[in-house]
């Protein structure tokens, strides 16, 4: 981080620090996706053995 504000590579918006209520939307959010693209990836994959 020293390097990077140094070097004035640092990006123009900081990270900042979530709110309880959002890293808990987030944390659902991402949970609710994995489990969508891991159920989708499941049946493919056997959909694709199968045939």
């Amino acid at each position: 981080l020293w390097a990077h504000n140094k070097l004035k590579v640092a990006p123009a918006i900081q990270p900042r620090a979530l709110s309880i209520t959002q890293g808990r939307a987030v944390g659902l959010a991402h949970y609710l996706l994995g489990g969508i693209a891991t159920t989708w990836s499941f049946f493919l994959a056997r959909i694709i053995a199968v045939s």
